[in-house]
């Protein structure tokens, strides 16, 4: 019977541990390159050659020379309709005014720099020297759509296809990117990824090694109850409720909360009623649930949940038939004598009968 709840703990915690790692693979990945990118530390972008050049880098850049916007990002006000410039991506070349191997790629600045870099490309275009920005920002590759208007740019400008797979990266500068509050958000987001990978492992690891199992054995020791009778009660208890198991037998009453194997003493438990709850999203009835409340003789309170009210009342009929000590559905006189007189509530039923007759 231990094997089967075993197993049965291994298969719910499984569900709940693949989502959790699934979110956790992705949000490392997400920040994967970010991590990397951290880690190496700031380069300065001058010093790469273009093929050293890829999304895992952050670098210190002296801006002296660019070659034009070649695409612009705005935001939409949904109200009003305006459009507010956000970004500009700007044209430039790798390596320093020496390098004779060089690429051109790009660089996105806020569009609150749009003058300086105006200036900046004007002077290029008519070999001026112009005054240096200092950026940092991390190499991001283009996607799809900045990609082609990165190429339109340049075939616009008398490019042939192969002139400019043969001259052009498809990176570009994210000024800001993984910089300052960026990076701490990169950072805690992998670290949250790592701490949800670990929590899935362990979960597996405890249902797999029996840990779901643990509270019922306590359960089981602090009734004064062992192993050695468990298998026929277990398999002899009237199954109640499927997903959680629920099961009343002749002594115990069986249950699963999450992955994690419970057991309720037949002879310790005096009162059980029915517990319906509405749920409402906005004011509107969006479903039901049922659970069977438990007290014992202890005040211990107990929620079992039960797919259906059919099946709520069937097991309350099958408690009230097999134990009569204990007092069956929910009144307010009876909640307020649990209350303020417990010992009376106990007459009601509990203390009519000898433990010996809890059987």
């Amino acid at each position: 019977m231990l094997e089967k709840l075993r197993k049965k703990s291994i298969i719910k915690s499984l569900p709940l541990a693949i989502i959790l790692l699934i979110c956790g693979i992705g949000m490392v990945g997400i920040e994967f390159s970010a991590m990397k990118a951290l880690i190496r530390g700031n380069v300065q972008f001058e010093s790469l050659a273009p093929e050293e050049i890829g999304n895992d880098l952050v670098v210190d850049v002296t801006l002296r020379d660019n070659f034009g916007c070649y695409m612009e990002e705005y935001e939409e006000n949904t109200k009003t309709h305006r459009r507010r410039t956000t970004d500009l991506y700007y044209v430039i070349w790798t390596g320093d005014e020496d390098d004779e191997d060089f690429r051109y790629m790009g660089i996105k600045v806020p569009a609150s720099d749009e003058s300086a870099m105006e200036r900046m490309a004007e002077a290029t275009y008519n070999y001026e020297i112009s005054d240096s920005i200092n950026y940092t920002g991390a190499i991001i590759k283009m996607s799809s759509e900045e990609h082609k208007y990165f190429k339109e740019y340049f075939l616009e400008s008398g490019f042939t296809e192969e002139e400019f797979e043969a001259n052009t990266l498809p990176y570009f500068i994210n000024v800001g990117a993984l910089t300052g509050g960026a990076a701490g958000t990169a950072v805690g987001i992998a670290v949250i990824g790592g701490v949800l990978i670990l929590i899935a492992v362990i979960m597996v690891i405890v249902a797999v090694s029996g840990g779901g199992l643990k509270k019922l054995k306590k359960e089981l020791t602090a009734a004064g109850l062992g192993e050695a009778n468990l298998d026929l009660e277990y398999e002899g208890a009237t199954l109640v409720n499927k997903t959680n198991d629920f099961r009343i037998g002749k002594k115990l009453i069986f249950y699963m909360q999450g992955s994690r194997a419970h057991i309720l003493v037949n002879s310790k438990i005096i009162w059980a009623y029915q517990r319906t709850t509405t749920h409402r999203t906005n004011g509107i009835k969006t479903g039901t649930s049922y659970e069977i409340v438990f007290y014992d003789i202890n005040k211990k309170r107990t929620s079992i949940a039960v797919s259906s009210e059919s099946n709520v009342q069937d097991a309350l009929q099958h408690i009230n038939n097999m134990m009569p000590w204990v007092v069956v559905g929910y009144q307010d006189e009876i909640f307020r004598l649990y209350q303020k007189e417990f010992q009376e509530f106990l007459k009601l039923r509990y203390n009519q009968y000898d433990p010996s007759q809890m059987i």
